[in-house]
């Protein structure tokens, strides 16, 4: 298979995860107002393929980069699943894409990750996800008996630490991320913001990716419609208070997204395409930004465009706005046709133009 060729050496050839593992169903909902409290709701039960965090966003790296316990890119998932048909096949799947799953126990005493994941006629939407799965076990102790281990060279290697599992593990996650010298790569949900930052979450992230819903939170900013403007102004400017070194992504639909360093903002539009469905995009568009910061791309180029077209593609923010936008074009949360070249071939029929280096990343 292809992959991705690094500019010179892989600059991070190792990623350590931990994350939700799991699977679940998916309703189109009648009608484009949002779900009530006390509703009920008529919807489609579809024939999607539904997964979680954590194997979302390590597939597509583990794909793109050619990942193998003997390869030049190698991936570790730390996790648990349930003593079920549902998380044996997760976690062949995960093997299947490179992965090494030695840190992905099974757990007799709870079932796989499960959620029930719901979208409007506009494509938005969300899901529900089971708090009391196999998930919700991973534990400190998990995180610890990988790095008892470690003989890889930190500098050279990305945490992440992704929702679905408990915090207490993610922020164990980071804090030995911090202890290897590793890059520390976070997201987290609205209902743990506070929580997240009482446990010192956003001083150990390097890189933070959030939605526009999580980065309002963060910004502690009310009502339904702020602009959008105040909300990137004002959480990047808190988290700048927490962390002046932090890097941060704020997805914002199919608008597209912005990337935060140091006081500069820089927008990045999205690639109109066909869409089948959005789940999953958010995790597209931060596997494909990790993917090109392994590859040696910058993570932006320093000036924000109105469309994708107006520079050559040159940044792993554009590389991960071309994944989020090729996952959409695909029912399933996790776009099984995804691939270097398949990529390559996405961005060649959309007429875009590559600068030489991320041209150079295809042959």
């Amino acid at each position: 298979m292809i992959t991705l060729k690094p500019i010179g050496k892989l600059f991070y050839n190792h990623i350590v995860g931990t994350g939700g593992i799991g699977s679940g169903i998916f309703f189109s909902l009648e009608g484009d107002h949002t779900l009530g409290r006390n509703e009920s709701r008529m919807g489609r039960l579809e024939p999607f393929r539904d997964y979680c965090k954590q194997h979302i966003i390590m597939h597509y790296i583990a794909v793109l980069l050619g990942a193998g316990k003997t390869g030049s890119f190698q991936s570790f998932p730390i996790g648990k699943i349930g003593n079920d048909d549902v998380g044996h096949r997760l976690r062949s799947m995960m093997e299947k894409a490179g992965m090494d799953i030695g840190h992905v126990k099974v757990s007799n005493n709870a079932a796989t990750l499960f959620s029930v994941c719901y979208q409007y006629p506009d494509h938005s939407g969300g899901n529900i996800t089971s708090a009391n799965s196999a998930s919700n076990l991973v534990h400190p102790r998990d995180i610890d008996a990988f790095f008892d281990n470690y003989t890889m060279n930190g500098k050279e290697g990305i945490v992440l630490a992704a929702p679905e599992v408990p915090l207490i593990a993610r922020i164990r996650m980071l804090e030995q991320g911090k202890n290897h010298g590793m890059l520390n790569v976070a997201s987290v949900l609205s209902s743990e913001i506070e929580e997240f930052e009482q446990m010192k979450g956003f001083e150990l992230t390097d890189l933070l990716a959030v939605n526009i819903d999580e980065a309002q939170r963060i910004a502690k900013i009310e009502g339904d419609q702020p602009e959008t403007g105040d909300i990137v102004q004002s959480c990047t400017s808190r988290l700048q208070k927490a962390n002046p070194e932090m890097r941060v992504l704020i997805t914002d639909g199919s608008r597209g997204s912005y990337c935060y360093y140091k006081g500069v903002v820089e927008f990045t539009p999205s690639l109109k395409t066909t869409v089948v469905s959005t789940a999953g995009a958010g995790d597209a568009f931060l596997s494909g930004t990790i993917a090109g910061l392994c590859c040696g791309l910058p993570l932006s180029k320093g000036i924000s465009t109105a469309e994708l077209n107006e520079f050559p593609l040159q940044t792993a923010v554009e590389l991960g706005t071309l994944l989020a936008s090729y996952s959409v074009t695909s029912a399933d949360t996790i776009h099984e046709g995804a691939s270097a070249s398949a990529l390559c071939n996405y961005i060649q029929q959309s007429g875009l133009l590559m600068s030489e280096s991320f041209e150079n990343l295809f042959n």
